[in-house]
């Protein structure tokens, strides 16, 4: 078991350096899209576009690996006043919750990429793409959403049976 979760952890560390990456080219793709408009009165049909669907590609790469990090914003106005046998009940339930609507929202997603590749939908706009290739990521990112949340139950519930 623990070298799928290394084989994990190493996945999800390269889809958080995937993301960077991401970021990279859209802090370039901008900056040429500004010099562009800016000095040669031509702008780009395709930078807009692209960085649409960059962030949303950021958003799903690395989602996971920060939630692994423990680097979401949290409000623990509850969570500090529980004793420590609470704030680990309660970690279990809002991790639960969280792992749950990620499986809806990975089924949900399965479903409409299918739909996409079998009904050939495309994004026409500046620059003509399938719309599942933009979209997969979603299926993608909440899969590894679901087994990090699961990971977390897990460990929180190990917590529990050992009396901390």
């Amino acid at each position: 078991m623990k070298r799928f979760w290394r084989a994990f952890d190493l996945a999800l560390d390269g889809m958080a350096g995937c993301a960077g990456v991401i970021l990279a080219f859209i802090t370039l793709a901008i900056c040429y899209e500004v010099m562009m408009r800016y000095f040669f009165k031509s702008p780009s049909v395709w930078i807009a576009q692209t960085t649409e669907y960059a962030l949303l590609w950021i958003v799903f790469l690395g989602t996971t690996w920060l939630l692994r990090e423990k680097g979401h914003v949290a409000v623990d106005i509850l969570h500090a006043r529980l004793p420590e046998r609470g704030r680990t009940l309660l970690d279990v339930a809002m991790l639960s919750l969280g792992a749950l609507a990620c499986a809806v929202i990975f089924v949900f997603a399965v479903f409409y990429c299918h739909e996409c590749v079998s009904r050939g939908v495309t994004d026409v706009r500046g620059v003509t793409v399938p719309k599942a290739a933009v979209f997969i990521i979603i299926p993608v990112g909440c899969f590894f959403l679901v087994i990090q949340f699961c990971r977390m139950v897990w460990e929180k519930i190990g917590r529990i049976r050992r009396g901390v």
